[in-house]
């Protein structure tokens, strides 16, 4: 299936028969992608700071990924099949975290709350190589979050077979099993999206 738009792949995610309490997303995509989910199923919407760590010689690329709590996730494969250095990790980590935690102020009041006894939904635009995913999924734990259902409009099936040692259940309307793969294919509409369309998106919605 192809999306016309991140906001038209979250109504179809709105219809997963599954239960939960609070949708977590990942920006900037997801949270558009999770805001079409809280308006239809009238849950709570938390934004959560993780972003991939770029290749800095193939930016499209990545090789990990950093949380807002400073903890970073490497994809060790990548990191010795591109000869990454630790100094190159250490740098971009440093880049990278400061650009997450400018995105926590922008788009969020205050830490992210305890979520014991919560059900949380983790939404993106699409899981790539997972790592992002699995940042999230690692704030989450953190918080006491009592179940993590991962979830988004695609994913190469090689990392939603990765997702599932992390989360407690792993939901993905499309799993791709050749390669290449890239989330914007499965999109019309797969612009760039600025801090002001994060902010329009939330509008009218609790945001915890």
């Amino acid at each position: 299936m192809r999306y016309r738009d991140r906001s038209h792949a979250g109504k179809e995610l709105a219809k997963l028969d599954v239960e939960f309490d609070i949708i977590a997303a990942v920006p900037r995509g997801g949270v558009i992608v999770g805001a079409e989910i809280a308006r239809v199923r009238k849950k709570p919407l938390l934004i959560v700071g993780v972003r991939k760590l770029p290749i800095p010689w193939s930016p499209e690329a990545g090789f990990g990924a950093i949380a807002e709590d400073c903890t970073v996730y490497l994809n060790d494969r990548i990191v010795r099949r591109a000869g990454i250095s630790e100094e190159v990790i250490r740098e971009v980590a440093n880049e990278v975290k400061m650009e997450v935690k400018r995105r926590v102020r922008t788009y969020r009041k205050g830490e992210i709350p305890d979520l014991s006894g919560n059900t949380v939904l983790l939404i993106d635009d699409g899981f790539a190589t997972g790592y992002t995913a699995i940042a999230a999924i690692g704030l989450l734990r953190k918080k006491n979050a009592k179940k993590i259902i991962a979830a988004s409009p695609c994913a190469p099936v090689d990392t939603f077979e990765l997702l599932k040692k992390h989360a407690d259940e792993v939901v993905v309307l499309n799993v791709q099993d050749f390669f290449p793969f890239a989330v914007g294919d499965y999109y019309e509409d797969f612009r760039e999206l600025s801090d002001d369309d994060v902010l329009k998106a939330i509008e009218g919605i609790k945001v915890l």
